[in-house]
Formats: C-alpha cells, sequence, structure tokens
C-alpha cells in the first residue's frame, strides 16, 4: 500500500481526520441510541442547557460553577434535536480540535507522519476523554487553534498577523468563559512573546500583538457581559463562576498534596512527554526553530501542570493538555522515521506508539465490546415522573449530579439542581437549597442510586432535612433499581427507609 498516494489525496484525508474525530465522540455517553448513564459532568451541563432553552436564566435560576459559553455552546444543537444536538456539536467540536492538532504538526512533519502524529495523539486523548470530558472538550478546539498560530508565528516563515492574534484573543477569553483556569497556554507564550519583542526593542510589534489580542477578547466578553447585566447576574456569576470556581482549582492545602498531584498528573497516559521533549528541544536545535518557541512551549505546559496540581487534578482535567502532544510526537515520529533504519518503518511506528498509549487503546476496546452502566432505568424515571406530575409542577433530584433533569419535562424546585460541596463557598447556598425545597415542597423528589443500590452522592449537611420532611409528606412511587421516586401526597404514607 502506498501511503505517500493516499495522504497525497486530501479527501482520504479528511475522511480519515472524522473518523479520528468519531471515534472520540463515539464514546461520549451522549452518543443516539446508546443506554449508558451519562457521565455526571455531562448530566449537569445538559441540563443547565435544557434549562437555558426553557427560558430560565444562568446562575440565578441555574446554579453551576463554570462559565456561561460552556452552556450556550451546546444551545443550539439542542433547540435542534435535543440531546443528539449536544453530541452533534460535541462532534464538530472535536473535529475542529482533531483538523487544527493536524495543521500544527503539518508545521514540523509531512503530511503522512502528522496523520499518524494525531492518530496517535487521539490514543493518548482517550484516557480522559472517556471518563467524562465536559468543560475541557469544550476548550480543546479553542486550546487546538492557538498553539497552531503560536508555533506558526514562529516556524511558519512570517510573525503572526493582526487578525491570527484577534483569533488569539478571542480563544483565549472563550476557552476562561467555559473554565476560568484554562489560561496557562497564552500565558506562557504571549509572555514570552513580549518578553522577546522587549529584548529586540520591537515596541511596535508589542503593542500591535497586545491591541489585537485585547480586541479578540472583548469581541468575546462584550456579549457575555451584556448577558449578565440584562439580567442582573453579575453578583451571581462572580459567586458561582469567581468565588466558587477558584475554590474548586485551588482546593489543595498542602504540599504534600500538591507533588502527589504534580507528579499523578504528568505520569497519565505519557503526559511526561511534552514535558521532557520540551526541555531536549532547548539543548538540541531542532529544524532551526527559535529558542523562544521552545521557551513559550515549556513555560506554558509547565503552567498547565501546575494550576491542575492546585487542585484535586482529575484524570478528565489532563484532556486541555493534549494539544501540547502534538508538536511532541511529531518530533518523535519525524525521528524514527528518518533515522531508524527498518524495512516496515511505518508498522514498526504504529506498534511502538500502540504500545505506549496501549491504556487509549483499551478504553476504547472496553467501551465497544463489554457492556457499560445502562441508562435506561433513568430515562424510564423521566417518563414516569412526567406521568405523575402536572406542566406547573416541579421536581428536584437530590445528589452532586443531574441524570434525570435532561429526561422530564418538568422544571427543577431550585437553582441548585446539583447539591454538595462543590456550593459550599457560595455563602447562604445550603440555607437557601434547604429552605426553598421545606417552604416550598416540589411534586417529585427522586434519589438516583448507585450499583449498590444506595443513594447516589448524597451529602447530609444538605440533605438531611429534606429526608426528614420525605418520612411524613412523601410516599415511594417507583423503584426500578437506580432511581427512587417520591411523590407528594398530604397524609400519605411514611416513605420508609428512604437510605436503605
Amino acid at each position: 500500500m502506498n501511503l505517500d498516494k493516499i495522504f497525497s489525496n486530501k479527501r482520504a484525508l479528511y475522511a480519515g481526520l472524522v473518523l479520528v474525530a468519531f471515534s472520540l465522540v463515539f464514546t461520549s455517553t451522549l452518543r443516539p441510541f446508546s443506554n449508558r448513564i451519562m457521565n455526571v459532568d455531562t448530566s449537569v451541563y445538559v441540563s443547565i442547557t435544557q434549562g437555558l432553552s426553557r427560558g430560565l436564566v444562568l446562575y440565578s435560576e441555574l446554579a453551576d460553577n463554570k462559565g456561561p459559553l460552556l452552556y450556550f455552546i451546546s444551545l443550539p444543537g439542542f433547540h435542534l434535536a435535543g440531546i443528539t444536538g449536544v453530541w452533534v456539536t460535541q462532534f464538530v467540536l472535536m473535529f475542529v480540535s482533531i483538523f487544527f492538532m493536524y495543521k500544527l504538526a503539518l508545521l514540523f512533519v509531512s503530511a503522512k507522519a502528522a496523520f499518524l502524529t494525531v492518530a496517535f495523539t487521539s490514543l493518548a486523548m482517550h484516557p480522559f476523554y472517556y471518563v467524562d470530558a465536559g468543560a475541557e472538550e469544550y476548550a480543546l478546539p479553542f486550546l487546538a487553534v492557538s498553539l497552531y498560530i503560536f508555533t506558526k508565528h514562529y516556524i511558519g516563515g512570517k510573525d503572526a498577523g493582526f487578525w491570527e492574534v484577534v483569533v488569539l484573543g478571542a480563544s483565549f477569553a472563550l476557552a476562561i468563559m467555559i473554565r476560568l483556569n484554562m489560561f496557562p497556554l497564552w500565558a506562557g507564550f504571549c509572555l514570552v512573546i513580549i518578553i522577546e519583542a522587549l529584548s529586540q526593542k520591537r515596541f511596535a510589534d508589542m503593542f500591535k500583538y497586545i491591541g489585537a489580542f485585547l480586541v479578540g477578547v472583548f469581541a468575546v466578553l462584550l456579549p457575555i457581559f451584556l448577558y449578565l447585566w440584562r439580567h442582573d447576574i453579575f453578583l451571581d456569576f462572580y459567586y458561582n463562576v469567581v468565588v466558587s470556581g477558584a475554590a474548586r482549582g485551588f482546593a489543595v492545602l498542602s504540599l504534600n498534596e500538591f507533588i502527589h498531584n504534580f507528579y499523578t498528573i504528568i505520569n497519565r497516559s505519557f503526559s511526561f512527554i511534552p514535558l521532557c521533549i520540551g526541555v531536549v528541544w532547548v539543548f538540541v536545535k531542532y529544524k532551526n526553530i527559535s529558542v523562544f518557541y521552545f521557551a513559550g512551549f515549556l513555560l506554558s505546559y509547565f503552567l498547565s501542570i501546575l494550576f491542575l496540581s492546585f487542585s484535586r487534578g482529575e484524570p478528565h482535567w489532563n484532556l486541555i493538555l493534549i494539544p501540547f502532544f502534538v508538536p511532541a510526537v511529531a518530533f518523535l515520529s519525524d525521528l524514527f522515521l528518518n533515522n531508524v533504519k527498518v524495512k516496515y518503518k511505518h508498522a514498526a511506528l504504529i506498534i511502538l506508539f500502540c504500545v505506549a498509549f496501549s491504556e487509549g487503546l483499551a478504553r476504547l476496546s472496553s467501551y465497544l465490546f463489554f457492556p457499560h452502566d445502562t441508562g435506561i432505568p433513568i430515562r424510564d424515571a423521566g417518563r414516569i415522573i412526567d406521568e405523575n406530575t402536572a406542566p406547573n409542577d416541579t421536581i428536584i433530584s437530590l445528589g452532586a449530579h443531574a441524570y434525570i433533569y435532561p429526561f422530564t419535562q418538568r422544571l427543577p424546585a431550585s437553582r441548585f439542581i446539583i447539591q454538595g460541596w462543590a456550593f459550599d463557598h457560595i455563602p447562604g447556598a445550603r440555607e437557601e437549597f434547604v429552605s426553598g425545597i421545606l417552604n416550598d415542597p416540589p411534586k417529585i423528589i427522586a434519589i438516583v442510586l448507585n450499583e449498590n443500590g444506595m443513594p447516589h452522592m448524597i451529602d447530609h449537611r444538605w440533605h438531611g432535612e429534606i429526608f426528614a420532611m420525605m418520612e411524613s409528606d412523601y410516599r415511594l412511587l417507583e423503584d426500578n433499581g437506580r432511581a427512587r421516586i417520591f411523590i407528594r401526597e398530604d397524609a400519605a404514607p411514611g416513605a420508609g427507609a428512604l437510605e436503605n
């Protein structure tokens, strides 16, 4: 098979990129005809998008600690085709990410090696995406686009133009309006570019870059702030996203925790590779690329790991590191193909990286060939709720998840559609939730059960008083093994053994 001929055909090449993107979103819990239960984070994002489509206002009526764009990006797809529309949105975002990672690889290697680089990088992505990507997945296109522009600035033959820097600024704003701690990629490269301009006394270029970057930032932030102003939710935004989000992003309290998180992060699916390659580049002149690029690459990657280490460092957060894999894997592929003398070098390279990123293959194979936790009982719970309530009735699901809301037409009884420690940093959040439920009880209270049949993600600080009310004011309507549905009734029999 002549690989050079295949990769010279753009249609075949783009079809391959589509296939790589599809291999990732095929594992999404939003995939049509999938019976998997949604990821926890995904259930929250879809529920909030659904609430926005029904006229609810973000933060004041739907609380969460992520930026507004995480939900608004999914809104057009949800309007058109519900959950399936959100899955299509996921695919579009993933294809954009894969496409710009391919363009990034092309700056280092040939089309053939660039495609292999992206395919290998997607294997490294699977362990993080499979867990529950969420905010990281939505920010990935803006990270990929920006790393491509930064790299092209240094090795593309000419400096970044005005509109490219505008795109950089817009991508930065889009990413931080998905989650605030997405900034390290831009922080590292921009700092290096400013230092370079100052050292070379290119003051005009420096101010041009800063001005263009700010144009992109304000182009994104202005409509967002208009939305906050129109709905008078600046304070809600501050407490939900800035205070609560920052508290979660800096959850580590000790040096030992930080060090443990740091080494956990860099050891997930060979995430130390970009860091090591970046260090090598500083001492080895690769393709005569400016040392300022290597400095920006290293600083941005290190800052990304650093800020992940301040938090609990959950596996799916590593997804923001994936664009950095592309130059590193391209470098290794180039090194192998140009220096290893074997007959079937492409096959050898494929086997090598498949072994290195075998966790990704194992995750994908596990999803394709083995059964997973079913979400059918959760969907049935939504149907049962709708059949036993009127359009104006409200519901609440107890726990730090939002599994049931996407499958019912009823509105939540509180803006805290999920409850627990994630909102402890919002002043009065627990008291607001508890008093709201006790003073205006919803028609339905739902409790999702884990695989062992126990209430899932319950926080007694938030739910203890509500359980007490349920004993006297609610009765069990349905228990299908994964969800218990309680309905409010005057003088109804006690619910009995709510937590058993």
